[in-house]
């Protein structure tokens, strides 16, 4: 059965309005997990500090040469969202709800297709129907608290100048990935965290979420992700500018049942210019590292360049080249390079072209091509 076709009825919530200096891309929008092309604009507004986002994102990808087996994978992902600005309502200044629900069919089991550490899809999960995100953000002058139901990615770890690449690693380190369970796409969590904005382009932000999601019943009493993460922001329009964000985590588990405690270090540096033709340029830095013995992904390292406007008969067109390396446990380094061509078809309708090359897929020696098209369509 086609996955579009499989989908309930999802009417949801989230978005954000409010794009303080913390905020977690240099793009200046709200970026919903998965990643996917373009990057999430702001909700509809329609009504009283109500505003709205749709986005249903339809991919089909497969091994086309060397290793891996020779069977096609489809998903499809749908999200729906609301939040309700507080000031724009009319009832108080500084706070905002976001709620949403995420569906997703998929067919054919991705990585056992692959058998690869950095998935080839970001968009790739089993099957599941959700709440995705309830949550509570209260800005307090050059701070926040926010707290409920969310994804660790859309604001620590994130990397919007690589959001059009399709590969999972560089949406969020494996470091993080592979040796922690935490609430992040597909399973989000329980969490809360605060930021302050520090003058001078420097910002800082914390936060605790549950270790185990996507269980609620005892959440509290299973282990907890703490992570930090300190921003650098520099630049103004028409000038270069750039991003430097430095992060540390630490998994503690409640019981060995659930796996080790581990730890480790990220940072982020995105620039973004443009050139005499006008054309829009960005390119991303990023790493991980977390080292101890029993983490099967001990250091990452990835970065990239995209060019918008190369056609100008095209000018909302994307180019996005991205290359990514994990080391692995007692095993060969997993490298990726990546190539993605977004072409906006319509105004709210995008088709995504994608190839890669991975060496070592699994850390086994060899390599394999995969290819994939995405389908994008928000509202």
């Amino acid at each position: 059965m086609n996955p579009l076709l499989s989908f309930p009825l999802a009417a949801v919530i989230a978005a954000a309005a409010l794009h303080p200096a913390w905020a977690q891309t240099t793009e200046g929008s709200l970026q919903l997990a998965p990643y996917a092309a373009p990057i999430t604009p702001p909700g509809q507004t329609w009504n009283k500090g109500l505003s709205t986002s749709l986005h249903l994102d339809a991919e089909t990808l497969g091994v086309i040469g060397g290793n891996g087996a020779r069977q096609a994978v489809s998903v499809a992902a749908l999200q729906a969202a609301l939040t309700l600005d507080t000031a724009q309502a009319g009832l108080w200044n500084g706070g905002q709800f976001d709620v949403m629900l995420m569906g997703l069919r998929s067919n054919g089991n991705l990585q056992s297709v692959t058998n690869t550490v950095q998935l080839p899809s970001n968009l790739w999960a089993p099957n599941f129907s959700r709440l995705y995100q309830l949550s509570y953000r209260q800005q307090f002058g050059p701070g926040f608290v926010q707290g409920g139901i969310m994804d660790v990615n859309n604001t620590f770890d994130t990397t919007g100048v690589a959001g059009h690449l399709h590969n999972a690693s560089f949406g969020i380190a494996p470091t993080l990935t592979s040796n922690a369970n935490i609430a992040t796409f597909p399973n989000p969590g329980l969490g809360l965290m605060g930021g302050l904005a520090l003058g001078n382009g420097w910002s800082a932000q914390a936060g605790v979420w549950q270790g185990d999601p996507p269980g609620m019943t005892g959440a509290l009493h299973r282990g907890a992700l703490w992570i930090a993460e300190a921003d650098r922001s520099w630049g103004e329009a028409e000038h270069p500018q750039g991003t430097l964000k430095l992060g540390v985590w630490h998994l503690q588990q409640s019981t060995s049942t659930y796996g080790p405690d581990s730890d480790g270090l990220y940072a982020v540096n995105e620039w973004r210019w443009k050139d005499a033709a006008r054309r829009e340029w960005a390119a991303f830095l990023q790493g991980g590292w977390s080292p101890a013995a029993s983490n099967p992904v001990q250091g990452y390292i990835g970065a990239g360049v995209r060019i918008q406007g190369l056609n100008a008969a095209r000018p909302a067109d994307v180019l996005t080249l991205g290359v990514a390396q994990a080391r692995l446990q007692a095993l060969r380094s997993e490298t990726v390079v990546e190539a993605v061509y977004s072409l906006q078809l319509a105004r709210h309708l995008y088709l995504q072209p994608d190839i890669q090359h991975i060496q070592n897929p699994g850390g086994e020696p060899g390599h394999q091509w995969v290819a994939g098209l995405r389908v994008h369509i928000e509202h």
